[in-house]
């Protein structure tokens, strides 16, 4: 009788187990045509794209890589038919976060590889070649403490009036200016009384000091050799007893008091930024070697208020 009742269960698990399968939609097989472009892989219910998957365009032109619900978000390759490409992040379809653009104009070919922000190239290096002489550029940006103008405004989730909301800033609002380069006319932000990131109309806010970037990297502690040549682990700190927000890469990580972890990430050159609620956020530039470990402590300390 126990077995014919074990029997009976198996039956139903594997009865019901494709059922699960299917909602979770899981079949990366599809092919599906969208307006003559041809999409290969995964689809979430909606029947859009989302996971992994390839596109080809009806110029020819290609994107392989990850997929969120329709649009490129995360990893991925994109070439155009005139031969130029881009490898690295992607959010809301636009180049956003680290990456490589080769990109070739007439009788130029410009290479960037550093940090992009809703397609716009922010930091980084930069190569152009005319085919008699290669010039070299270094793209970066500066930091300030900004305020919000007489009017309340709202602190949104990307540079546009189309973005949700996140919240609403007062008039005399404190912020942290990432960058001075707008995005469509907008500031990517960070409200230091909240420590919430979003973007701000460039109109309602005034510029105040600049916030330097500290370069001393004496504190990044070589622990070791990576397995990995394309990627290197970082093991992080937070040791204090506040939640802390870590931007790097166009990631931002977050972390509990105490907490520690391990980022994986690729070689190259990083501006950090480090914040905390009601507390004016520190930023440093680092330089991640080929085939090293690192770790790295941070202490957020408050300033007693007057």
């Amino acid at each position: 009788m126990k077995k014919l009742f074990l029997l009976f269960l198996l039956f139903l698990l594997l009865l019901f187990i494709p059922l699960f399968c299917f909602g979770q939609n899981e079949d990366c097989s599809t092919k599906i045509i969208y307006e003559n472009n041809q999409y290969n892989g995964c689809v979430n219910d909606a029947g859009n794209p989302d996971g992994y998957g390839k596109m080809t365009f009806e110029n020819q032109d290609v994107y392989i890589g990850f997929w969120k619900n329709g649009k490129r978000n995360g990893l991925g390759k994109f070439t155009t038919n005139e031969g130029s490409f881009y490898e690295g992040n992607w959010k809301d379809d636009m180049k956003h976060g680290t990456g490589s653009y080769t990109e070739k104009k007439e009788d130029e070919t410009y290479y960037r590889k550093g940090l992009f922000e809703y397609g716009q190239f922010i930091e980084g290096k930069m190569e152009v070649d005319n085919g008699l002489f290669l010039t070299q550029h270094t793209i970066t940006y500066k930091s300030y403490i900004g305020v919000v103008k007489n009017k309340e405004i709202n602190l949104l989730e990307g540079p546009g009036p189309d973005y949700e909301i996140i919240t609403n800033l007062i008039p005399g609002s404190q912020l942290f200016i990432i960058s001075d380069k707008p995005i469509n006319g907008y500031y990517n932000v960070i409200d230091i009384l909240s420590n919430k990131e979003g973007y701000v109309n460039v109109l309602f806010v005034d510029l105040g000091d600049e916030i330097k970037a500290n370069d001393d990297s004496s504190n990044f502690i070589v622990t070791g050799v990576s397995e990995n040549p394309k990627l290197s682990i970082i093991n992080i700190f937070n040791n204090t007893e506040v939640r802390a927000s870590i931007k790097m890469g166009g990631y931002n990580y977050i972390f509990e008091p105490l907490a520690r972890r391990d980022i994986d990430i690729s070689p190259g050159d990083y501006t950090i930024i480090v914040s905390s609620p009601n507390v004016i956020p520190f930023i440093e530039k680092v330089e991640i070697e080929v085939g090293k470990n690192y770790k790295r402590v941070y202490v957020i300390i408050k300033k007693p208020k007057n």
